[in-house]
């Protein structure tokens, strides 16, 4: 109380000086007016000192406790002082407001400060009515659990039933929570997120601050979010996503919010990777679907995404009593990298729900072909699982490999490919990788691979080198621990066939075992190399040589692929023995030479 009276006697004492310095009579005003000004003043003065003699903490408790019966939820609040300027109204330092029952400990709002207002009017009846609120620094948590239910919805208010209310004084009377004019956020962070499993860990879907509102209408008892009107600028705040590697920072827009319908138009950097620009809506905002369109120039997948893995995630997965569609919309890229891969014109319609996220489709334009994906990630098991439909068609694989150092020159030809894939969203994700498909490659060429051995001898007699032209490299796929392997991989070219099978790793490890058929003749001509070797094998065994079968080994890496010699001998047969489509084939010499 000693400081209290230390500040009033302070002000009179500033008030006494100012008006000593105050002539009798302004020249030109009456003296009423002389008189007014000291009226006004002392008014003024009186105002700022009243509220250090108003003990409205002592209500303290109780407001916390009325607020409580009103909103169905545990309130804590700090220190409340009374404000007389510029309006009537309060300040409470530290205000809790606590997650409804069902939803475990923790608080659905809390704010720094808040800064109320009451109607003038209603107070001469003894009535306390919100005329507008502004809080400060306020954190709101936004939950959904397992039964679709929320942390932020209706307020089931409890009433007390003749209970005076904790901790001794009694309510301000005619106290209530009814439509509040206007609510200011300033500097607010707002995060949505799941209640998963029983354990109750909260697993956010996104995060948003430095946000800043202005609510109009806002009716609170009862809830009727539809009367609400909404206005919030989004220049300068951040969005936070779950495996993304920066912050969405908002460059322009607003958010508009006006009979229940969500409006909103923004331009966003999206880390280091992109500028884009979007527009999103909502029908109905208590049962709505979110749509949107996003929009972007560029997007470097490298720059939006950490380099290893997604993040950390819950460990409990998430049953739904139903599945809901939550939010849809349309993506669209002029230019798309993925070092050190690029695409154009990328497409994609994408779904949310409570319980999965569809991708369905996406379509690019690369290296002269087409890719789409269809997928879908499950969002009721931790880690998440995905599948994934992968089709190609058309895809110039010269050309993409050459994106690639290491893999540049490896391999030419129109490539197709088909696969399903499954996985789980995880820093392991290559490890759980599963799935099959199909894949060809036509009408390419291979380089000259590293022989050995007698390989090598063979090929040196017959002057091989260069590329090899083929018709079509085809075969399945399966993936598996980390491994891709091939029951049976087809090469047909003019001069001969090779049979692959084996497997290799995600890193490009080779482990393959091969046959190749050669016929020596097919050129029609003794300059041919196949018909050099055929002739030598033909008089170190005194007889005409029709096919030879040779088996090899494929090691090394796609960047250095090695050929040696395989389990067996050569096997060699008379042309007689030959079918038709066999006696055009040549050797396999001949395959790894230019034609």
């Amino acid at each position: 109380m000693a400081s209290k009276s230390g500040k009033a006697t302070a002000l009179w004492k500033a008030l006494r000086e100012f008006s000593g310095k105050l002539p009798g009579r302004v020249k030109g005003l009456p003296r009423w007016t002389h008189v007014l000004g000291i009226v006004v003043i002392v008014g003024i003065v009186a105002a700022l000192v009243a509220p250090y003699f108003l003990d409205v903490d002592r209500y303290r408790t109780a407001v916390a406790t009325t607020i409580e019966q009103q909103t169905g939820r545990p309130v804590s609040i700090g220190k409340i002082r009374a404000r007389l300027l510029p309006s009537v109204g309060f300040v409470i330092e530290d205000f809790r407001l606590g997650n409804p029952s069902g939803f475990g400990a923790g608080d659905v709002l809390t704010a720094d400060v808040v800064k109320g207002n009451l109607a003038f009017w209603p107070l001469l009846r003894k009535e306390f009515q919100l005329r507008s609120l502004e809080i400060v620094r306020p954190r709101l948590l936004l939950l959904e659990n397992d039964s679709g239910q929320t942390n932020y919805g209706d307020f089931p208010a409890r009433h007390s039933s003749g209970v005076p209310p904790r901790g001794g004084s009694a309510a301000p009377a005619g106290m209530q929570l009814a439509e509040i004019d206007t609510v200011e956020l300033k500097d607010a962070e707002v995060t949505l997120g799941r209640i998963t499993g029983r354990s109750g860990d909260v697993l956010p879907s996104l995060r948003a601050r430095k946000l800043s509102a202005e609510l109009r209408h806002v009716a609170l008892a009862p809830l009727e979010v539809k009367r609400w009107e909404v206005e919030a600028p989004l220049s300068g705040a951040l969005l936070e996503l779950p495996g993304w590697k920066d912050a969405v920072k908002f460059q322009s827009g607003r958010v508009h919010l006006r009979g229940g319908a969500v409006e909103s138009e923004f331009r966003a950097a999206l880390g280091k990777s992109s500028e884009a620009k979007g527009s999103l809506h909502v029908a109905d905002v208590e049962h709505g679907v979110v749509a949107f369109a996003l929009e972007a120039s560029q997007l470097d997948v490298g720059e939006l995404l950490p380099s290893r893995g997604t993040g950390p995630r819950s460990a409990h997965a998430t049953h739904p009593a139903r599945s809901e569609l939550m939010a849809q919309g349309h993506l669209s890229v002029e230019r798309l990298r993925w070092s050190p891969y690029t695409a154009n014109n990328v497409r994609a319609d994408l779904r949310v729900f409570n319980d999965r996220v569809e991708l369905w489709p996406l379509q690019m334009e690369t290296y002269g072909g087409v890719l789409q994906i269809s997928a879908r990630a499950d969002r009721t098991q931790m880690p998440e699982r995905f599948s994934a439909n992968v089709q190609v068609h058309n895809l110039d694989v010269g050309r993409m490999l050459s994106a690639s150092s290491a893999l540049k020159g490896k391999l030419s030809g129109a490539g197709e490919l088909n696969l399903q894939l499954f996985g789980a969203l995880s820093e392991q994700w290559q490890r759980s990788l599963s799935g099959s498909g199909r894949f060809a490659v036509r009408d390419g060429r291979l380089p000259r691979l590293d022989l050995s051995g007698t390989l090598q001898t063979l090929a040196n007699l017959a002057g091989a080198g260069g590329e090899t032209a083929f018709r079509v490299i085809e075969g399945d796929v399966s993936l598996a621990g980390g491994r891709v392997a091939s029951r049976t991989i087809h090469l047909d070219s003019p001069h001969g066939t090779i049979d692959l099978h084996g497997s290799c790793t995600l890193d490009g490890t080779l482990d393959y075992e091969g046959q190749a058929v050669l016929a020596p003749g097919a050129g029609g001509g003794a300059q041919n190399s196949t018909e050099a070797i055929g002739a030598i094998l033909g008089s170190v065994l005194r007889r005409d040589v029709g096919r030879v079968s040779v088996p090899f080994s494929l090691r090394g890496t796609f960047a250095n692929p090695k050929i040696f010699p395989g389990r067996g001998l050569p096997a060699i047969g008379s042309p007689q023995s030959a079918s038709p489509l066999q006696e055009q084939k040549k050797s396999i010499l001949d395959i790894f030479r230019k034609p």
